[in-house]
């Protein structure tokens, strides 16, 4: 069961990225802030404050149980998912609308 983060701790998960999101670095206000598990409960993460960061809802939304490596290897991994199953995305590569500045995936 996870605990119930105090005001004041609840703050300082805050400000560890002073206001931003810790995966995509977007401006997060604090009503909008997630705490999210850098390593999540379910792989063995401690429910401590030391475990958390803030994270805005897109990120802890597809971060979910991942940890950081896991959750770096699932985003590298979109613009292959892109090209396999995205025609839009297909013809915007071929007419120069987008550009992939990852990694190459193989």
């Amino acid at each position: 069961m996870r605990k119930k983060l105090s005001q004041s701790e609840r703050l300082d998960v805050y400000n560890k990225c002073a206001g931003h999101c810790a995966y995509c670095g977007c401006k997060l206000e604090y009503n909008a802030m997630q705490v999210d598990h850098v390593k999540p409960l379910r792989i063995g993460g401690a429910d401590e404050v030391t475990n958390m960061l803030p994270a805005c809802r897109s990120c802890n939304h597809y971060k979910h149980s991942l940890d950081v490596e896991g959750f770096r290897q699932y985003l590298e991994g979109i613009t292959h998912r892109l090209m396999r199953d995205s025609v839009p995305f297909q013809i915007a590569i071929r007419f120069g609308i987008v550009e992939h500045m990852g990694k190459k995936n193989n």
